[in-house]
């Protein structure tokens, strides 16, 4: 097995994954609170054109962490230790993009639906606090996945 690739790839995941997570601790910690204090047409605009960017952005850099982390538990093996550290990685990263397909993505259409077109959206409070229930759970899967790929260089 060639170390400098695996290197590579372990890299490149923990770099993609810290962004991923980066991003869904910010509005763990901070977003959330934020949000809450908005008043409802500044909440629908602002997170409208957050996620615009952020859902046209982000795609890249979390399928570089997915794609990364699925090659070290080939190159690896299963069966070793750095394997299955991989393997708990590339699960928790499945995992997250379960939810965020599930639960995130379709208030993420909506709300840039609203500000592509003017669209006023009447339940953007209930929207967002539905959007903030499982942002913790994601950034919880986030470290996961980063705090696995990182064991991988020290075992």
């Amino acid at each position: 097995m060639n170390n400098a690739l695996i290197h590579l790839l372990n890299g490149t995941s923990i770099v993609a994954t810290a962004v991923v997570f980066g991003t869904d601790v910010f509005f763990a910690l901070v977003g959330k609170k934020a949000a809450a204090k908005s008043k409802d047409p500044s909440l629908a605009d602002l997170m409208g054109h957050f996620h615009e960017v952020a859902d046209a952005r982000m795609p890249v850099i979390g399928i570089t962490a997915i794609v990364t982390t699925l090659l070290q538990v080939i190159l690896h093996d299963i069966y070793t230790l750095n394997g299955q550290l991989a393997a708990v990685s590339f699960t928790a990263l499945l995992v997250h993009l379960g939810i965020y397909f599930a639960v995130s993505k379709p208030i993420n259409n909506i709300m840039v639906q609203g500000v592509r077109f003017g669209r006023i959206i009447a339940n953007i409070r209930q929207l967002q606090q539905r959007w903030d229930k499982v942002i913790n759970l994601r950034a919880a899967l986030l470290l996961v996945a980063i705090t696995a790929l990182i064991m991988i260089n020290y075992l």
